[in-house]
């Protein structure tokens, strides 16, 4: 019979952190690989910071995601995979940034979708192209998956820092 482990909260809060902070570091990521294409100039301290922002993205991401593997003894219980956690508060920070990131994607590739190749979309994005736009949009999901992750959690924290203050003072 398989032994079933139970997964405490501050695991799954801790798990859902690093999640938000790997969609986080994707958008830096996405936004400064996006921002290193219109930069021209080789030599210019502009392309120094992009470079550095993407080479710093792209390590903290592995550190990150090396990270949340010591989450997946729990992949039963927790979800590793599917973002469903057995804490209501923190199954609720994950659907609604997951309801935001979908709505951000589908509105943007309906968008996209709609208009990416009309003159007037072409001439209003000049300098990029519908695949830096597509990035952009992707960046701009990560983006916000992460950061309502990271705010909810961290009002989460606050709250019960608050809630713990009353209880001591009665």
């Amino acid at each position: 019979m398989a032994r079933s482990i139970a997964v405490l909260p501050e695991t799954e809060h801790q798990y859902l952190s690093i999640t938000g902070k790997i969609s986080v570091v994707l958008a830096v990521f996405l936004f400064a690989q996006l921002c290193s294409e219109t930069v021209t100039g080789t030599d210019s301290i502009v392309n120094w910071i992009l470079d550095l922002t993407l080479f710093v993205s792209v390590i903290y991401c592995i550190v990150l995601s090396v990270k949340s593997m010591k989450f997946a003894k729990h992949i039963t219980r927790m979800g590793f995979w599917t973002l469903k956690f057995n804490d209501e508060y923190v199954d609720h920070v994950s659907s609604a940034s997951l309801r935001a990131t979908c709505h951000i994607m589908v509105i943007g590739a309906i968008f996209l979708a709609y208009s990416g190749d009309n003159k007037w979309f072409v001439e209003l994005i000049a300098p990029f192209g519908l695949t830096d736009a597509i990035q952009t949009l992707l960046g701009l999901a990560a983006a916000t998956h992460g950061a309502l992750i990271l705010w909810s959690l961290r009002e989460e924290e606050h709250f019960d820092e608050e809630r713990g203050e009353e209880v001591v003072d009665e």
